[in-house]
């Protein structure tokens, strides 16, 4: 019963010296924790505040950018409304435009300025094989 009271108390006394190394470390790693967190305690309100002026300048430019883009489909709808508006006129206008004199002339006048220039070139010598 000694012997093994002896053996029990050893291996306990074994026990605890080899536990102390471990017991250290964990104490100094507490330490270091603590300091980390003392550093960030007094780091986080300037972190934050930084953090609340970039939130705010992205707010203002999306706002600025939301603006333009509207603006701009403004324009585009005022533009899309006048161009259909001079489609509107072309189309009221053309048949009679295509009924003038002068638009028969000059359709008539591009055959022949087409072929004399093809005779030209054959002519020359510029004719394309």
């Amino acid at each position: 019963m000694e012997t093994g009271l002896i053996v029990i108390g050893v291996a306990l006394l074994l026990l605890v010296v080899l536990s102390i190394p471990i017991l250290l470390k964990l104490w100094r790693a507490a330490n270091d924790v603590t300091v980390t967190l003392q550093a960030l305690n007094e780091r986080l309100p300037s972190i934050l505040k930084n953090m609340e002026e970039i939130s705010a300048n992205i707010n203002q430019s999306t706002t600025a950018i939301n603006q333009s883009v509207q603006d701009y489909a403004v324009t585009v709808r005022r533009l899309h409304e006048v161009m259909g508006t001079v489609a509107n006129g072309l189309e009221i206008f053309s048949p009679l435009a295509l009924r003038m004199p002068l638009f028969r002339t000059v359709a008539s006048v591009i055959p022949l300025v087409k072929g004399f220039s093809v005779f030209l070139n054959v002519l020359t010598g510029k004719q394309k094989v």
